[in-house]
């Protein structure tokens, strides 16, 4: 009986430490995650006013609704061409 009682201890412990273990890196990929979202974040602000620049420059050479629809149109062709990137990873 005390073999027994021995053994689910031993077995407790080993969990204990790999759950530990296993916590650890829970909370490090975590950050990641979390940090990725961040730069993600950031990233898209960072397009966004890429694309208002185009806009205002647009402005000054036309009127303000076709600059909006070149702008338009030219976000379409960058996020076309990203798309077809991707596809051609995938393959």
């Amino acid at each position: 009986m005390e073999a027994i009682a021995d053994f689910v201890i031993k077995i407790a412990d080993l969990a204990e430490a790999e759950f530990s273990e296993l916590k650890g890196k829970a909370i490090n990929t975590a950050i990641a995650i979390g940090l990725i979202l961040v730069a993600l974040i950031m990233a898209l602000v960072g397009f966004i006013l890429i694309v208002y620049g185009i806009y205002l420059a647009f402005c000054i050479f036309m009127p303000p609704f076709l600059a909006a629809f070149a702008n338009a149109v030219l976000a379409f062709l960058i996020g076309g061409g990203l798309l077809l990137c991707a596809k051609k990873k995938m393959s």
